[in-house]
């Protein structure tokens, strides 16, 4: 129709204009347009062995639906964006048991991944399986892992310090709650028994809450959590999402919050603002996590740099709000 060469309308679909007359990349841009043009993707994929697709897989760990938790709804919205931004198509994958994914990432010929909630031997089974880049958020278990890229947070330092200040608040009596003892939580764990030991309090698993993930069991489990927080004046959560419910399970039952026990949380995720009273808790930049692991992935796949940093420490902030009581005057 233009008598030029298909090579020349390639590079002008693809936006290498550089060799091409200013002219003529006018009159194919508007015939594109006239005709909206689409590239067939599986023939570019074909001919190139790349399938532009970024696979996301979220391990489950027990949770019927882990996109309940606000954080990995804000993880998967900045995850998503980001990679489309950078002309590629995520799929999402959420799974029990790590063995599933490799049909999944396979038959896909996913370019990279992205993944998040794994524990200890899971990656390293995952990549003996898959010769591609991977990142991985939040795992402790994968620092020596070749074209891997880990990014988390300080996580034992922000769990010290926020246990260090409920104890500045006059508490002595102080439990950890969590859904595991594994990976990250056990990392702010760890920096909760700091804390504790350091004001010779001496932290211990004996203080260990364990909540059921997500609503399995939930309602005994909160019956019996409820029945075990008498013995505590504080109780430091590994998210959010466990401090909320907290909050509701104790008020519903007539304890207030803070005066009767003091609740933080993790992560600052919209409603631990709008809860009320609003949450003490520890603020990760959640967007700024799956913003970072689309690009160090990108990277990896367009550049494949011989030194790059195969370890990203994101920062934490304390916010104080209105959930700790302090009880020392």
């Amino acid at each position: 129709m233009l008598n030029v060469s298909t090579t020349t309308v390639s590079n002008v679909i693809h936006g290498k204009t550089k060799e091409v007359s200013p002219a003529n990349v006018e009159r194919i841009r508007k015939v594109l347009d006239e005709y909206d043009y689409m590239p067939n993707i599986n023939a570019r994929n074909l001919a190139s062995n790349r399938s532009k697709i970024i696979g996301m897989v979220v391990k489950v760990n027990g949770k019927e639906n882990p996109f309940k938790d606000q954080f990995f709804g804000e993880l998967l919205g900045a995850v998503e964006d980001r990679v489309r931004s950078r002309g590629y198509n995520l799929m999402v994958y959420a799974l029990n048991d790590v063995r599933q994914v490799q049909k999944f990432i396979l038959s896909w010929n996913m370019d990279g991944l992205v993944t998040c909630g794994f524990v200890e031997g899971e990656i390293s089974y995952l990549q003996e399986r898959y010769k591609k880049p991977i990142v991985i958020i939040d795992d402790y278990d994968t620092n020596d892992l070749e074209r891997c890229i880990n990014i988390r947070l300080e996580d034992k330092k922000a769990a010290y310090e926020m246990t260090k200040y409920v104890i500045g608040c006059g508490h002595k009596k102080i439990a950890f709650l969590a859904d595991n003892n594994v990976n990250l939580d056990h990392q702010r764990f760890l920096g909760y028994c700091q804390a504790m030991d350091e004001a010779g309090l001496f932290g211990s698993e004996e203080n260990f809450l364990k909540i059921c993930p997500g609503n399995r069991g939930e309602k005994n489990n909160l019956d019996e959590l409820y029945e075990k927080s008498f013995a505590y004046t504080a109780i430091i959560c590994s998210s959010d999402y466990y401090a909320a419910m907290l909050l509701n399970t104790f008020q519903d039952r007539g304890r207030k919050i803070p005066d009767d026990i003091s609740v933080t949380g993790f992560d600052d995720v919209e409603y631990a603002s709008l809860v009320r009273p609003a949450l003490t808790t520890v603020r990760q930049d959640i967007q700024e996590k799956g913003l970072v692991a689309v690009d160090m992935l990108v990277k990896m796949l367009e550049e494949n740099p011989k030194d790059m940093d195969t370890l990203v420490v994101l920062p934490t902030q304390m916010v104080i709000r209105d959930s700790v009581k302090r009880i020392n005057g």
